[in-house]
């Protein structure tokens, strides 16, 4: 993983403060709406072996262990963001992995953000949640599976938290953790992993509210008050990214050793249900300069590959894809479902899945990381980008 994903992540984060700001600037007490928590956990976890490189001596690396130290602030329920999300918050959380086997995967170690809330109360202070991480890993040993010191950190729970006082929480999570070099680099068989957190978290304010799970199907008072029209809104979105790419060329398979770059740009109209949910479509028009490469030959003299780029058009992928949309404080989480319009070739593919997260700076701006699959289940490349909304 390459330093510019670092410098991405650490945008995002600054993001989040500047998000959250935003989002109160409006009340001169805005600092005074914010509850504070601070947690731990551990995360024992089961690895499930995608790759021989993970099998060394045929004994497979199914065990795992990571460590957690996260801080999150949550809104008031007196304030407009804490009245429409209640007892959503988000953070960023430190962690340290072990697989047990230092020498083949190193000790990776991670910082990610997150965010999550209550679903709804099972019994009197038992609660369901969800969460999601979304950051980066370093410290990893290159490896035939993994061939790569920097991976993208991917994981999302549902939280059974037990409220014992106002202040303090303990929780049994079931979670899963993904980890990938997001195809910057080959190989990238990444590492799933199935597992559960325990997990103590205080609440620095020691305030603990409640709200039922309907919320998210019922409209607030003034948002049902708007027209069609006013539910609407439009999103443009351009981003960039890089890829290695792979290639079969008369019958041979070659790995070009670089990150070749690519660009796009998306809009997308979604009409809002709720305060929470959004449907809609998106116009995906990307140029990736790893398609279709053709004419390989390795150079005896040193063992590089050559090649040949075909004409632009056929490194043009333009679709359009359905997408829902879950909004909370600050952040937008999206997924769509595609159609490439154009036959570009044998490289592109003709369905493609994308997952995003918008980072709201302002009402109108915001950053925007998301990675597309193509024949919706195949890796393709990571997207950084900036969007404003119309």
């Amino acid at each position: 993983m390459a330093r510019g994903q670092i410098r991405a992540f650490v945008a995002l984060v600054v993001a989040t403060l500047l998000g959250a700001t935003q989002l109160h600037a409006e009340s001169p007490k805005w600092r005074d709406a914010l509850h504070h928590n601070i947690s731990v956990e551990v995360r024992p976890a089961y690895n499930i072996v995608s790759h021989y490189a993970m099998r060394p001596e045929g004994k497979p690396l199914n065990s795992t262990l990571s460590f957690h130290a996260r801080y999150s602030f949550s809104f008031s329920p007196e304030s407009r963001i804490g009245e429409l999300f209640p007892n959503a918050y988000q953070g960023i959380g430190i962690a340290s992995y072990t697989y047990f086997n230092h020498e083949l995967m190193g000790s990776p170690m991670a910082v990610y953000i997150l965010q999550g809330a209550e679903i709804g109360e099972i019994v009197p202070r038992l609660t369901l949640g969800y969460e999601w991480n979304l950051g980066f890993s370093w410290g990893w040993h290159a490896n035939e599976a993994m061939n790569s010191p920097r991976n993208v950190l991917i994981n999302v729970a549902l939280p059974l938290a037990w409220h014992i006082t106002d202040s303090w929480t303990l929780s049994l999570t079931p979670d899963y953790t993904h980890f990938s070099n997001g195809d910057t680099s080959f190989a990238n068989a990444g590492s799933n992993l199935f597992g559960v957190r325990l997990g103590a978290t205080y609440n620095i304010n020691g305030a603990h509210t409640h709200a039922p799970a309907r919320r998210y199907i019922s409209p607030s008072a003034q948002y049902s008050e708007k027209s069609f029209a006013q539910r609407m809104t439009y999103d443009i979105v351009a981003y960039g990214g890089w890829r290695a790419d792979r290639f079969t060329d008369s019958g041979k398979f070659y790995v070009i050793n670089k990150a070749f770059p690519l660009g796009g740009i998306n809009l997308q109209p979604i009409y809002h249900l709720n305060d929470h949910f959004g449907v809609g479509a998106s116009l995906d028009i990307q140029a990736d300069s790893s398609l279709n490469l053709y004419g390989a030959e390795i150079d005896p003299t040193n063992g590089n590959i050559t090649y040949s780029r075909p004409p632009l058009w056929q490194q043009l992928e333009a679709g359009i894809s359905v997408r829902g949309e879950i909004s909370a404080p600050i952040f937008t989480l999206g997924v769509g479902l595609g159609y490439n319009l154009l036959d570009t070739g044998y490289d592109a593919s003709r369905l493609y899945t994308t997952f995003s997260l918008k980072t709201h700076i302002t009402r109108q701006l915001f950053l925007y990381i998301g990675y597309r699959f193509n024949s919706t289940q195949y890796t393709h490349n990571l997207m950084y980008g900036i969007g404003i909304r119309l």
